[in-house]
């Protein structure tokens, strides 16, 4: 009987963290740098005037979408989890890659970030994936 209670409490818990980004991030680090360097592979350490754009604060459509999808279970906003972090492909993508983006979204696919596929989302209209591949696109 206690092995069971154990096992259920276990399986709520992990289930509940499922998804969810507990993680504190610490983003003053991030400008703290005196020299700059340009880059994806050292995007932490570029010194940004913009405010920074997080799904927790902003009340953009997309960024709703994106809460209230399966996308956070791959994907984080500053960190590679199964899937490229968002300020990654913010990186390597621009606004031009709108259409390009939002099909492979609703499509899925592989291979651009490594082994790890996508899986399609057919349920989403293209104007809700571009929505969110615009937001997406803002967190640099």
């Amino acid at each position: 009987m206690l092995r069971k209670a154990f096992f259920l409490i276990t399986l709520s818990i992990a289930i509940n963290s499922c998804g969810r980004n507990t993680a504190p991030q610490n983003f003053a680090d991030s400008t703290k740098s005196a020299s700059p360097k340009l880059g994806p592979d050292n995007a932490d350490s570029v010194v940004s005037s913009s405010p920074v754009v997080t799904l927790a604060t902003s009340s953009d459509k997309g960024a709703q979408l994106i809460i209230q999808s399966d996308c956070r279970n791959c994907h984080r906003e500053r960190e590679k989890l199964i899937g490229p972090a968002f300020r990654s492909i913010a990186m390597r993508y621009t606004g031009k890659d709108l259409d390009l983006l939002s099909a492979k979204v609703i499509k899925g696919g592989s291979g651009n970030w490594g082994d790890a596929s996508m899986g399609p989302h057919p349920s989403l209209t293209k104007e809700d994936a571009k929505s969110m591949i615009a937001f997406i696109l803002k967190i640099k």
